[in-house]
């Protein structure tokens, strides 16, 4: 590790870059003493972990459990029906590119042929540009096979956006939007969807109502410096800086805005970052963190919508994924300024690295040099988005914590490349001691009992780092296993939690009723799942 006592609290930014060595001994976790008064953070830490033993049995089901579960099977069923339908039809278009020798044309059919699961774990980025239309004096070949696949996609994608109407009317608004996410991606011009989604047409181009708006208004986009006046671009990129209203060097505005008064603020969709570190570094976490956004908010569509708005999102009254308030983002210069900047409110920030303040609904981060800070970010920003759905109120006070820490945790498994998304990988560090307190250390508090501890109690029991690191795999669990069984329960249990009233928070439905699965054999298959997971990546 990295030469401090095992035994001795570590930050979760200081071990980042050493897990490959230590993916068989730690787990990671977040910490939450008792917030002082008027405040509320939640913030990360790393522990050392120990074992005890697992008891696991079967029950029965309940009947209203068991008809969505019902319900939630056959619409599967027949969206994968579909899908082998199309698969079959792709195979055929591909063999007869093979046989006209056209092998690019063979290569780009078959790789539109995507496994709808794979979709629920690598989210694919959709284009901004509209779709082109095919040439007319294309080779007759070439012409027939981009033809034949347009009108197969096209096909594909509307019956997969009729399904997420059947899907929404049964009352599965994150299986709704998986379909709509999947009908995108093989029409990325289906206006629904993509309005669905959260964008508009302008132009030539797919874009969100934000930057429509700040397009309308001169502004124009820049991957390294953000939003900007569209006449000021250019002196950007020539090395100059505008600094209240008056254009210096790059390193007069970096040595005035080393003062976190004077701190760049960055805007983008639903974003306001302030920071002292540099412009580009600003934009650089806004681009992720609305990566993030677009992700979590397909993920929990049921949470942050009604029944009612999602209707009025499907049938095109509204669009998806807007918000009229941004979420407030500070990140530092330095770890000493983010220790300095909220000691007086938090005593030991110290032995943080990332903080989410539901006083003044903030989160705050620093620049660290050392190691990635994104799995910090997007844990924070899991309490944020949650956290801000509603007025200020406690959560999991009385009962199910676990699920509140869980889900933040699984959240920092997010990851981007190569325009791709992905989420749950069972490699992160986090599912790895989970699996091995399960397995090998044999420590596992039976759900039943997990449920029922508040989160005074969660946070302060002598087993907190065993505890932190059995909900995150949990929280992967419910959201990943038998391809999503249980991931729209679990957002309603969430969204019960997060609830503004204090009665549906205190008597929040467990999820063996939500389920329609005792916690026993919920239980069953949690560790039927790890095994198989183990042996799954034991293969070669």
């Amino acid at each position: 590790m990295d030469g401090r006592p095992a035994d001795r609290i570590c930050l979760h930014s200081a071990t980042r870059g050493k897990r490959g060595l230590t993916l068989s001994r730690h787990a990671l976790f977040k910490v939450n003493p008792l917030p002082r008064k008027g405040s509320a953070p939640f913030f990360h830490g790393m522990l050392v972990i120990t074992c005890c033993l697992v008891m696991i049995a079967a029950h029965s089901v309940s009947a209203q459990g068991t008809r969505g579960r019902d319900l939630l099977s056959r619409l599967r069923e027949k969206h994968l029906q579909r899908y082998r339908e199309f698969a079959t039809q792709i195979d055929k278009l591909a063999l007869a590119c093979d046989t006209k020798t056209l092998e690019e044309g063979a290569r780009i059919v078959r790789s539109k042929n995507i496994d709808p699961d794979s979709l629920s774990h690598n989210l694919r980025g959709l284009p901004r540009e509209f779709v082109s239309d095919i040439p007319p004096n294309l080779p007759e070949g070439e012409r027939f096979w981009k033809t034949q696949l347009r009108s197969l996609e096209k096909d594909y994608a509307q019956d997969l956006y009729l399904m997420s109407r059947r899907a929404l009317n049964d009352g599965f608004p994150s299986y709704a939007y998986s379909l709509v996410r999947e009908a995108a991606v093989h029409d990325p011009d289906h206006k629904p969807a993509r309005k669905i989604l959260g964008f508009v047409p302008h132009g030539n181009r797919w874009v969100t109502p934000f930057a429509a708006a700040q397009i309308k208004s001169g502004m124009v986009w820049n991957d390294k410096f953000g939003w900007l006046p569209k006449d000021d671009l250019t002196r950007y990129e020539n090395g100059e800086r505008k600094f209240k209203n008056r254009w210096v060097s790059v390193e007069k505005e970096m040595e005035a805005r080393r003062d976190f008064a004077n701190a760049w603020v960055i805007h983008t969709d639903h974003y306001e970052i302030s920071t002292n570190v540099s412009l580009e570094r600003g934009v650089e976490i806004g681009r992720s963190l609305e990566d993030f956004h677009e992700f979590f908010h397909e993920i929990f569509a049921g949470f942050f919508n009604t029944p009612e708005q999602m209707k009025r999102l499907f049938e095109g009254n509204s669009v998806g994924n807007s918000t009229s308030r941004r979420y407030q983002v500070h990140f530092y210069r330095t770890r000493e300024e983010y220790i300095d900047r909220l000691k007086k409110d938090f005593p030991n920030i110290g032995i943080t690295n990332g903080m989410y303040m539901t006083t003044g609904r903030t989160a705050h981060f620093y620049d660290d040099h050392e190691n990635d800070v994104e799995a910090t970010l997007f844990h924070e920003e899991t309490h944020q988005l949650f956290y801000e759905s509603h007025d200020n109120r406690a959560i999991g006070e009385l009962a199910h914590f676990w699920i509140i820490e869980g889900i933040a945790c699984y959240m920092e498994s997010f990851k981007q490349q190569d325009g791709e998304f992905s989420l749950g990988d069972p490699r992160y560090i986090r599912f790895v001691g989970a699996r091995n307190n399960l397995l090998q250390k044999m420590y596992y508090v039976p759900l039943a009992e997990f449920s029922n501890i508040g989160s005074h109690e969660f946070q302060h029991s002598a087993e907190v780092a065993k505890n932190y690191t059995q909900a995150s795999g949990l929280a992967r669990f419910f959201m990943e296993y038998d391809n999503g069984r249980y991931r729209e329960a679990l957002v309603r249990h969430l969204a019960d939690l997060y609830h503004p009233s204090l009665k549906v928070r205190n008597h929040a439905q467990p999820l063996s009723k939500l389920t329609g699965v005792s916690f026993e054999e919920l239980d069953r298959q949690y560790a039927e799942d790890a095994r198989e997971i183990e042996k799954a990546l034991e293969t070669p």
